[in-house]
């Protein structure tokens, strides 16, 4: 029977050798892929057979889940697929699966449990506001890779991200660091927070800890990124008495600002991510152009500039009963489906194939992992790969001067890197559109969500690169316009190959984030933003498309393309008429006369009235909104006075207002039969005084500066002891 099995598990998975590290590697996880249907709304989940298996036991929640609660099936040895019918397309599950091992790896009876993970669902919603990111970066390099570093915060603005930055100095206290953070943290509320650190960032350490398992000479402090994530929980520098490793960085005894902490004392608040070559010295580059390289590369990937193939490569060099290897498979299966795993050469293979994800492990130094890689060959090669797991001794602990996993992110193609193992890490989210970030933050927060647990928790967890980064990539759109038609903005822009469909967003000045202004997207290569309200604004547009993995289908969106331009208001606005009121004869009037935008207008007074002129009035404040035919509207507010004198002056003056509109300076011809004493007033239209003059005379010249108004209507009221004249103009 045991035979037959086995020629099955050949049978069925060709490509999946049992070789020794192998044979570990698949008991110790449940090798899992995903399909979608969509017309009958199921997702079948299959994965390889193992021979040995006890039976295989499925969970699922949602992402606001925090727990697996009861188990939705248990399924005989033989089962290599299930299907789950009560779906809801546009919903997200992660689905649980371990498998019962008694007899394997101790061979004494044992329980033991293989696990695999798998984020899944069909046609998930775009994801059009990922969070707050802030960068931290070393203030050495603030004005040397100024240019690089805005280009940065840009792109992570177009990916849906509010970016802000946090200079900082090489020797700052670590506590102060993470107390700026946190002060940003408090002012940037949002769902999501990320922590990009960029150059020699101060390092915090903690720890009396050897996760490598070298307790005789590598134990003690370890470089730490999550304190800068914690906000609750204490850590202490009070307890650990420890002096054993070569060298003094490992150091770790009271007072000296390491702390005692082997794991977090609270949940991590961010995604954290690191991008530092202090001490890289094998590399020709300097510690600058080190991080132009990697800020250049990203950028490019970021748009879609980055030859790629979606699959995944593993070459465990350890046959033990860890099951190493294990971390690769079961993530890179789930990205990319079974059948696009391999077990191939590390450097061989990647120096002249593409693989997007790659795993690697063997006996390890600072600097290397036996049978992998190194950091002197990564300062010449450009292996084809662009996230790495790597696992060895020593390397783990990434603050060793050239450092292998900081060696690969320094290297022409690897945008991020982590040690493998210890912890496990669980990335199966990336299949489904979440950035790496979101990986680290539940790898660093796993306490027993996931299995295996081993080293859940442990301080030394750490990302190496831009926490930000995504897997699947969309071309952005190209050659954006904008112009403007009357009181609306047409956009127009070049379609790119992969494109389904495209999203509009704007910003004015008093927004922090980009606006959605349609739900669906729209197949159109053009969009027609109605009803200007305001004088600067950005646009962003971003292509999607249906993104399917090895894990099920989401809307994947490109890098945003923004434009800036500013436009003129004014083109749809009204000039109103007001005829003031008789003491007591209720027979004041206003008419309005809108211009501009589109007709027919339609006008709604707050007196409930529907047209373009009233009358009968009295003395008092009258608010009109006109609408165009697109829906745009402009609200009017006109002021009725009282006039108290028998006189007025419509046969006894000549004046003259112009230009109308006007921008900078009002001018002002008045000819009276009679020398007069005048007093001048400007009030806008909620009859509020913005500037007065008093100037004497029969024929007066007079050239007002009102450059400094706002836009928009005003009256100007002229008037003496014998009577007034009222008129209005437009401020553009």
């Amino acid at each position: 029977m045991i035979k037959w099995l086995l020629q099955c598990f050949l049978f069925l998975f060709g490509t999946f050798l049992l070789n020794a590290q192998q044979v570990f590697d698949a008991r110790q996880s449940v090798i899992m892929q995903a399909e979608v249907n969509e017309n009958q709304a199921q997702i079948k989940l299959s994965w390889v057979f193992d021979p040995e298996n006890g039976g295989y036991t499925i969970w699922r929640k949602t992402d606001d889940q925090i727990f697996w609660g009861d188990s939705l099936i248990y399924l005989n040895p033989a089962s290599t697929t299930w299907t789950d019918t009560s779906v809801t397309q546009g919903v997200r599950y992660e689905y649980q699966i371990l498998k019962s091992l008694p007899a394997f790896p101790y061979g004494n009876g044992t329980p033991n449990y293989g696990s695999g993970y798998i984020s899944s669902g069909i046609k998930i919603p775009p994801n059009h506001h990922r969070g707050a990111c802030l960068v931290v970066i070393d203030k050495r390099f603030e004005l040397t890779l100024a240019l690089e570093t805005e280009r940065l915060l840009h792109d992570l603005t177009c990916d849906g991200w509010q970016a802000d930055t946090l200079f900082v100095h090489v020797n700052e206290p670590v506590v102060q660091v993470k107390n700026a953070i946190m002060e940003w943290r408090q002012k940037t509320p949002s769902a999501n927070h990320a922590l990009f650190l960029l150059g020699r960032v101060p390092v915090p350490y903690s720890g009396d800890i050897a996760p490598d398992g070298h307790h005789g000479d590598h134990r003690g402090a370890w470089p730490c990124d999550g304190f800068y994530g914690t906000l609750d929980g204490v850590w202490t520098d009070q307890a650990i008495q420890n002096t054993t490793a070569p060298g003094s960085r490992n150091d770790n005894i009271p007072g000296d600002g390491k702390y005692d902490n082997n794991v977090y004392p609270s949940e991590m608040l961010f995604q954290i991510g690191r991008v530092d070559f202090s001490n890289m010295t094998k590399f020709s580059e300097t510690e600058e152009q080190l991080l132009r390289r990697y800020l250049n590369k990203n950028h490019a990937w970021r748009h879609g500039r980055t030859p790629v193939s979606e699959r995944g490569l593993v070459d465990n060099n350890f046959g033990d009963i860890e099951g190493l290897g294990q971390t690769g498979w079961r993530n890179f299966a789930a990205m990319f489906g079974i059948q696009k795993v391999k077990d191939l050469p590390y450097r061989q293979t990647l120096t002249n194939q593409s693989y997007m994800w790659s795993y690697g492990c063997g006996g390890g130094g600072p600097e290397s992992a036996s049978d992998i890689s190194s950091t002197t060959f990564f300062t010449t090669d450009s292996l084809q790969t662009n996230f790495t797991l790597l696992f060895g001794s020593y390397f783990g602990d990434w603050d060793y001067p050239n450092n292998f996993l900081r060696g690969a992110i320094a290297s022409r193609t690897c945008l991020a890197a982590a040690w493998g193992n210890r912890p496990v890490w669980f990335l199966h989210h990336m299949a489904m559109g979440e950035p790496i970030g979101y990986a680290a933050k539940i790898t660093m927060n796993n306490r027993g969500l996931y299995t295996p647990r081993f080293y859940g928790g442990y301080v030394s967890t750490a990302l190496m690169g831009d926490p930000t980064i995504r897997m699947h990539v969309l071309k952005p759109v190209e050659q954006l316009a904008a112009q403007q038609q009357g009181a609306s903005v047409r956009l127009d822009w070049t379609p790119t190959t992969d494109a389904e469909g495209y999203y509009i967003y704007r910003k004015s000045d008093s927004d922090s984030i980009f606006v959605l202004l349609n739900e669906e997207a729209t197949a159109d290569t053009f969009f027609l933003d109605p009803c200007l309200t305001h004088e600067s604004i950005q646009y962003m547009v971003r292509c999607t498309a249906l993104k399917t993995s090895g894990s099920g289908s989401y809307y994947n969106l490109s890098q945003g393309v923004i434009i800036s331009a500013g436009f003129d208001t004014t083109v749809f606005y009204a000039d109103i008429d007001i005829k003031d009121e008789k003491a007591g004869q209720s027979d004041g009037s206003i008419q309005v006369i809108p211009f501009g935008s589109c007709t027919p207008y339609s006008y709604l007074w707050d007196t409930g009235e529907t047209t373009d002129f009233i009358s009968g009035l009295t003395a008092g404040k009258y608010t009109v909104t006109i609408s165009d035919c697109l829906g745009c509207t402009r609200m009017y507010s006109a002021v009725v006075n009282q006039i108290s004198s028998a006189r007025d002056w419509e046969n006894n003056h000549d004046i003259k207002i112009f230009p109308n509109p006007v921008h900078d300076i009002l001018h002002l011809q008045m000819r009276f039969q009679n020398h007069q004493n005048l007093q001048i007033t400007i009030s806008d239209m909620e009859g509020r005084t913005v500037e007065t003059k008093f100037i004497a005379g029969k024929d007066i010249s007079l050239d007002w500066d009102i450059r400094y108004f706002p836009s928009g209507m005003y009256r100007i009221h002229l008037k003496n002891d014998d009577g007034h004249f009222i008129g209005t103009f437009t401020k553009n």
